[in-house]
């Protein structure tokens, strides 16, 4: 699986708590159809599609199985904070012109992701509009693993940024396992790394 850093190893999904898990994949005669939160009807085989309110357990899924491999403590995957604040994220973003978010569609459910971000930065030499592109969320669920659907998701969200934004480059956090796909894709190393610093807040 494909991570907002890369590609995700983990073998085991991590636990997700309340009503977060992750549906068992639908037959396709079981699958629901309504215009505002469904997908369109399957066809033969895996689809890519823009993601839908009805992929939404999917996708949080597959995020909290990106964490787990970059190494983030399991009970800090299960907890339900983040979930909950990723649900209403992508509730608020599905449809912002700015983000593209792509699934890999198995009869009728999420099995793939990625994400594309347009982010406003100030101006510089290199970037006078100040606009960059993000990579991420770049995910698979294990029994789906080293089918290409990862990477497809990946190519029609860069297919996004080149025909639908006026993003002149593109950032991906990429871990060891995941650099391949992306420097097949053009990607290479920052000469600037990044760093960061954590600020502690007290929990609310």
């Amino acid at each position: 699986m494909r991570s907002h850093t890369g590609v995700v190893t983990e073998s085991r999904r991590p636990r997700l708590t309340g009503d977060l898990r992750p549906k068992r994949l639908r037959r396709e005669s079981e699958a629901p159809s309504s215009a505002a939160g469904s997908p369109p009807a399957p066809g033969p085989g895996p689809g890519i599609r823009p993601a839908t309110a009805h992929d939404l357990t999917s996708v949080i899924a597959l995020r909290a199985l990106m964490f787990a491999a970059m190494g983030a403590p399991t009970e800090t995957v299960s907890a339900n904070p983040w979930q909950l604040a990723a649900r209403r994220w992508l509730q608020v973003n599905l449809t912002n012109p700015l983000v593209h978010v792509t699934v890999a569609d198995i009869n009728g459910s999420a099995v793939a992701c990625a994400i594309g971000e347009v982010i406003e930065r100030p101006p510089g030499p290199a970037n006078p509009d100040g606009v960059v592109g993000w990579l991420g969320n770049v995910a698979t669920f294990p029994e789906y693993r080293k089918t290409g659907l990862a990477q497809r998701c990946v190519d029609e969200v860069m297919r996004w940024f080149e025909e639908e934004t006026q993003v002149t480059t593109v950032d991906v956090f990429a871990t060891p396992e995941g650099r391949g796909l992306y420097a097949a894709r053009g990607f290479v190393e920052n000469r600037f790394p990044a760093m960061r610093v954590r600020i502690e807040r007290d929990a609310t």
